[in-house]
């Protein structure tokens, strides 16, 4: 995907997101190119499936993630998998809140 194609899709999917992470919900920044692109919080485009699962570069396929969590979350755990467990519902949906 072109440069200039890849941050109109990033800020539309930003927008479309009110400026949060798909995956941690956390507000996320636009950066000018080449500034500080390395920020956690900094905007980036992910894949849901990744192409190791048939996910190819299509706009059902496309979210705006964070960097630390685009970073974290590799090839190999489910988006939702993933998901769940950045915003600490994973112990819930395993039952670890419960008292015994």
């Amino acid at each position: 995907m072109k440069t200039g194609v890849k941050r109109a899709f990033v800020l539309e999917l930003f927008n479309k997101q009110g400026g949060r992470c798909c995956y941690c919900d956390r507000l996320m920044v636009i950066l000018p190119r080449g500034k500080d692109q390395n920020r956690p919080d900094a905007a980036t485009l992910e894949h849901l499936m990744t192409n190791r699962h048939r996910g190819w570069t299509r706009r059902d396929n496309m979210a705006a993630a964070c960097r630390e969590c685009n970073g974290m979350r590799g090839s190999g755990m489910d988006w939702l998998m993933f998901k769940t467990y950045r915003r600490g519902e994973l112990w819930e949906l395993i039952g670890g809140g419960k008292d015994f």
